[in-house]
């Protein structure tokens, strides 16, 4: 009898289709995973730049609201699309005399403005004829600015004014201004002027006699608070 051992059969589970071996369940250098070791899909990278844009828009969105309170008098505003101004007539004309007559008696000359300006505006006001003029304030040239109103009848004049001074008061008109503006809505007939000055951002102290002045044309149109 031979002492020879019979010859070791190949483990089928050590070996792959094309004939070669491959590590048995386990076998491996590192451990078997486990359930925990798979979280499942990861967001893909497109995804968290996705995210992180959305925050950031967010919060500039928030700073934006809070540093508005230490804008300037009088951020700009534009009709809506399609509307049309159209010119402002005679009425707006007659008030601008009015307006430089009561001026005049303050000691306070009256030019037209040789720039464009638009207030913060109501819905009623960004539609509206308009003349702009602007009270000479040496001190202070990018200030002292009037906007007259022009509307179809006295009526609407008041309704256009109320809604202003309301969207002035509000939230949304009113971080469109520094915290300390001072706003004068007048109507005469059928139009309106609005005047906005800010005792900190204005640098002539003139800016407050230009607000004294308005008060003696036509008829006022509180803001609410």
């Amino acid at each position: 009898m031979s002492d020879e051992l019979p010859p070791r059969r190949p483990d089928p589970g050590r070996r792959t289709a094309a004939g070669s071996e491959r590590p048995a369940s386990g076998e491996s250098g590192g451990p078997a995973p486990g359930p925990g070791d798979d979280d499942g899909p990861r967001p893909s990278p497109n995804r968290r730049a996705l995210g992180l844009a959305i925050v950031a828009v967010l919060v500039i969105l928030v700073l934006a609201a809070l540093v508005g309170g230490s804008a300037e008098p009088g951020g700009a505003t534009f009709p809506p699309a399609g509307a049309t101004t159209g010119v402002a007539g005679g009425a707006a004309a007659v008030t601008r005399g009015e307006v430089a007559r009561a001026l005049g008696a303050a000691g306070l000359q009256v030019e037209d403005a040789t720039r464009a300006y638009r207030p913060a505006e109501a819905p009623g006001f960004a539609t509206a004829p308009r003349v702009v003029i602007r009270a000479i304030l040496p001190d202070d040239p990018d200030h002292g600015l009037i906007v007259i109103y022009e509307f179809v009848d006295p009526m609407a004049a008041s309704a256009a004014a109320e809604a202003q001074a309301s969207y002035v008061a509000s939230g949304v008109g009113r971080v469109q201004f520094s915290n300390d503006t001072q706003f004068v809505i007048r109507t005469l007939g059928s139009t309106a002027l609005f005047y906005a000055w800010s005792p900190a951002v204005s640098t002539d102290p003139r800016a407050a006699a230009i607000a004294t002045a308005l008060e003696t044309v036509g008829v006022g149109v509180p803001v609410p608070g």
